[in-house]
């Protein structure tokens, strides 16, 4: 069982006040190359923009849609207006002025021909223009932004620690997709975000607990749990114990899952996730 997705793969390492100014330390200001009907494209949104847009959510930022947004193109307007296009999808947009956000995205859409809109359902001001324009929306996952008390979940003879360089290739053979590639594996231990789970001294799982972006309170989990050992509580204890860890830091828990992944849903929800968010598909018409 994972509890991790992408767009790239189906339903499966994921993941809030307004988001401080002390979350944007990975932003960096951009520069324009080229003019497009009033959308300049960037290499990336400047500080201000980005600033403006995450201290507009009403909760922290989303680990899948962050990472869509960083492999992204950027269009901005001299207003305060911005868009972000990965592939064929509209994954950010953002306007300094509500009230133009209709025509604006309506005019985005015109120019580049994304054929979809990913938003958060707490991104009002990118909800309601998609809304107005009479966009069909469907729920693709269900974010959890909350966590209730829950008593210490234990699994029998299993064990959490820091994944270390000689857990990589056992990990690797785990894999169901959570990973896309050894080297993300490798990565994620090196910065001590991946944590190894063993029952009976087997390697029978992994977590993660991603702080992606720097100095913000908000810390995505995620886990995978080798195919032996699903169905029995494990993925529930890995998701529970790194909560746990990450709240006695005095952070913030967060996750995400696909709307189809149900068993991830289940499993978050044990381990004391509330899901009053989701991340909603709208078909740009």
């Amino acid at each position: 069982m994972a509890a991790k997705w992408y767009l790239t793969k189906t339903d499966t390492h994921s993941g809030f006040a307004a988001a401080p100014i002390s979350c944007l330390g990975l932003m960096r200001v951009s520069f324009t190359t080229s003019l497009m009907s009033g959308f300049t494209r960037s290499p990336e949104p400047s500080l201000l923009l980005r600033r403006q847009y995450l201290q507009s959510l009403e909760e922290p930022q989303e680990f899948f849609l962050e990472e869509l947004v960083e492999s992204g193109q950027f269009w901005t307007q001299e207003d305060g207006s911005y868009g972000v296009i990965n592939g064929n999808v509209l994954v950010e947009f953002f306007s300094a002025d509500p009230t133009n956000s209709k025509r604006l995205l309506s005019d985005f859409r015109d120019l580049h021909g994304f054929s979809t809109a990913l938003v958060k359902s707490y991104d009002r001001h990118f909800v309601r223009p998609c809304e107005e324009l009479g966009w069909t929306g469907s729920v693709g996952g269900f974010l959890f932004r909350k966590r209730e008390p829950r008593d210490q979940i234990a699994f029998p003879n299993a064990e959490m620690r820091a994944a270390k360089p000689t857990d990589l290739a056992a990990l690797w053979a785990i894999n169901d997709g959570f990973f896309a590639s050894e080297g993300e594996i490798a990565g994620l231990a090196e910065s001590d975000k991946l944590w190894t789970v063993r029952v009976d001294g087997r390697v029978a799982g992994c977590g993660v607990s991603n702080r992606f972006i720097k100095d913000c309170e908000a810390v995505d989990v995620g886990m995978l749990v080798a195919k032996g050992f699903r169905q029995r509580g494990l993925g529930t204890y890995i998701v529970s114990e790194i909560a746990n860890r990450i709240e006695r830091k005095g952070l913030r828990p967060i996750c995400g899952c696909g709307a189809r992944n149900l068993a991830s849903k289940a499993t978050l929800e044990r381990a004391g996730f509330v899901s009053d968010h989701q991340f909603l598909s709208f078909e740009a018409r």
